[in-house]
């Protein structure tokens, strides 16, 4: 795989975490062996979930899929080379900010 992509939600509660697990278990069911989620962090008010591909835009179009209703308006997905560690972001269009994984 050539690219890590990253789902980042805003997190503070066990509620949070168990959604992040939920979601986690379910794009290891579905995604297949195109894209590899390689597992998720907690803390610091965000919540990642990190997914190995070799088609960053098309694992992220598969796994908005599986989001829950609303997460989609404070998610931030970005990618960037397994071997660098400038983001590209892809999600929202337009994101002012430097994308960062605490």
């Amino acid at each position: 795989m050539k690219y890590q992509l990253v789902l980042q939600f805003p997190a503070s509660s066990a509620k949070d975490f168990d959604q992040l697990i939920e979601v986690e278990e379910e794009l290891m069911k579905s995604l297949g062996s195109e894209h590899i989620v390689d597992g998720h962090d907690f803390g610091s008010g965000e919540m990642n979930l990190f997914i190995h591909t070799n088609d960053p835009i098309n694992a992220f179009e598969k796994a908005r899929k599986y989001l829950a209703p609303g997460h989609e308006q404070h998610l931030v997905a970005a990618y960037r080379d397994l071997k660098g560690n400038k983001y590209t972001v892809l999600w929202p269009k337009g994101y002012g900010k430097e994308f960062r994984v605490i």
